[in-house]
């Protein structure tokens, strides 16, 4: 077992080097290692903490291009820069460019938009008018699982305590204790300074209102 679920074993009360429950095994971990995976995609995805840089050649009159990753998913773009021009270019959707442009699919020049589709497709508007220039992309990758001890985890130290207290707060809560589990969620939360984000006691039930004056007849 690597370093993050020897910690959640201690927390739950398990002895890391004599666990009882999950044994040190790929069949034995994988409830916790599932839950520190779920942990580490949803904090990168939370915080963008985990970036790469993507070159693309362009193709004369070809709008749509495909990321291929061997490690991990296509999160979101943050850059987009077409090189040969040392421009930005802006991000647009599908149903924006029908309104601005119905004929978006035909036109073609020097792209200044792109657009995601899907998991692993980028798309450039206009199309473009030669093979001449490329994209450089950077983007938030979301971490493939890593499946045995032995795989590299991708996650930034100062997010380690918080993929503990993920994995420990669903532990506690498949064990039906919700006191241990919102503890720990708290202290995920913490981790990653997104508690003021959640009012975790409201004051009050939302409620409809208006300001309409009853009437009586």
């Amino acid at each position: 077992m690597n370093t993050l679920e020897r910690r959640v074993l201690q927390l739950i009360g398990e002895d890391p080097n004599a666990p009882d429950v999950f044994l040190d095994t790929d069949a034995g971990m994988a409830p916790v290692r599932d839950s520190i995976n779920d942990a580490i995609q949803e904090i990168v995805m939370l915080t963008g903490g985990q970036k790469r840089t993507y070159f693309i050649p362009l193709r004369e009159a070809q709008a749509f291009y495909r990321i291929r990753l061997n490690y991990g998913y296509f999160g979101w773009a943050t850059d987009v820069w077409l090189i040969g021009q040392s421009r930005r270019l802006e991000q647009t959707d599908m149903i924006r460019l029908s309104h601005h442009d119905p004929r978006w699919m035909v036109t073609s020049a020097s792209p200044d938009a792109y657009f995601p589709v899907g998991e692993e497709l980028i798309g450039v508007y206009p199309k473009p008018s030669g093979s001449s220039d490329a994209l450089e992309i950077t983007f938030v990758e979301i971490p493939k699982a890593y499946e045995s001890d032995t795989d590299r985890v991708k996650l930034k130290s100062d997010f380690e305590d918080g993929a503990v207290h993920f994995a420990v707060s669903e532990y506690w809560a498949s064990r039906g204790d919700a006191v241990e589990a919102k503890k720990h969620w708290l202290m995920y939360l913490d981790a990653l300074g997104l508690r003021s984000l959640f009012d975790s006691t409201p004051q009050h039930a939302p409620r409809l209102d208006t300001d309409k004056k009853q009437e009586t007849v």
